[in-house]
């Protein structure tokens, strides 16, 4: 549950890659409010520009790539003017990430042990190491690990999928952080364990008070751990609602679709989808979704869509 208290706040947030001489706007004018101990989904297909807000975030943008406008805040405090000093004391402590790929962010000639103490010594440098794999063993068995004991002296590679993002949950929360990342943090497992890390994150969430950023393509994963959900499509929130409203009653022609094809997927029928057609988006369109929008008119194609805010709270990126 929530308690009113803001955590983090991203307010007008533009950035801009280079690339082949061109500059482009991988994020558009996002705002996102984020209170404690909530659970904040961010959805949209691949090139949508989450990871992108992820990586701001933690100030780990690559080198093409620039922050052209706007402010992050946590906890009241700027991230975009910390030094990079100050920023590597907050990484990690009082923000971290769960990445994609377990064995991507695993140094796999370090044992688990060693990788996990020295991940908790580096947040506690008082701790011996003793104490920093008693620590170690703990996380392991919170995240549900068998035989903890045996697994600190394995090597990433004698690990599963499903048992090496287990440690990425471990590392992630081996500095008790207020903020933890999850950047498509099932995307690389099969179904069955995609269910269980998910559970895992909920259990964890409801039983550390931890606030969760879930990064994810999948709007079929977040119906039981998000609280809300922003929804991207080419740098730009183009839907938010609490999580019952959007699956209830959603509004933007690609919040629809990306519903439908849950359905679709899951054996439903559907009739949305397929009144989608080819639409080639002219010189003028300001529009970004009128390529694919079913519903585009006139007005989509001379002038940029505004915010409409409903009284349920739920705001749309739309000329609806």
């Amino acid at each position: 549950m929530t308690n009113g208290e803001t955590l983090l706040t991203i307010s007008d947030l533009e950035i801009e890659y280079q690339a082949a001489g061109a500059r482009i706007k991988a994020v558009d004018r996002v705002n996102i409010e984020m209170e404690a101990r909530e659970c904040i989904a961010l959805i949209g297909e691949s090139g949508s520009g989450k990871s992108t807000i992820a990586n701001a975030i933690l100030r780990i943008l690559p080198e093409n790539s620039a922050i052209q406008q706007g402010e992050i805040l946590f906890k009241g405090g700027s991230l975009l003017g910390l030094t990079e000093e100050e920023m590597r004391r907050v990484r990690g402590r009082d923000i971290s990430m769960i990445f994609q790929d377990p064995h991507s962010f695993l140094n796999p000639v370090l044992k688990i042990g060693d990788q996990l103490s020295e991940t908790i010594k580096t947040h506690s440098p008082g701790l011996g190491k003793g104490k920093s794999l008693e620590k170690a063993t703990e996380l392991l068995s919170v995240v549900s690990i068998p035989d903890p004991v045996r697994i600190l002296s394995r090597y990433p590679h004698q690990l599963s999928g499903g048992m090496a993002q287990r440690v990425g949950i471990a590392l992630a929360l081996s500095s008790d952080p207020a903020l933890v990342i999850a950047d498509e943090p099932t995307s690389a497992l099969d179904l069955t364990i995609q269910a269980q890390v998910l559970k895992l994150l909920k259990g964890l969430r409801d039983r550390f008070d931890l606030s969760i950023l879930l990064i994810t393509h999948d709007l079929s994963l977040v119906s039981n751990i998000a609280d809300r959900v922003y929804v991207m499509y080419s740098g730009q929130i183009v839907e938010e609602d609490r999580v019952d409203g959007l699956y209830r009653d959603p509004k933007h022609p690609y919040t629809v679709m990306l519903l439908e094809a849950v359905k679709k997927l899951q054996g439903s029928d559907t009739s949305y989808s397929a009144q989608t057609e080819s639409r080639g988006e002219s010189a003028e369109s300001r529009c970004r979704f009128l390529p694919r929008c079913p519903r585009a008119g006139s007005v989509c194609r001379e002038k940029a869509p505004e915010y409409v805010r409903f009284p349920s709270g739920k705001k749309i990126l739309c000329w609806e």
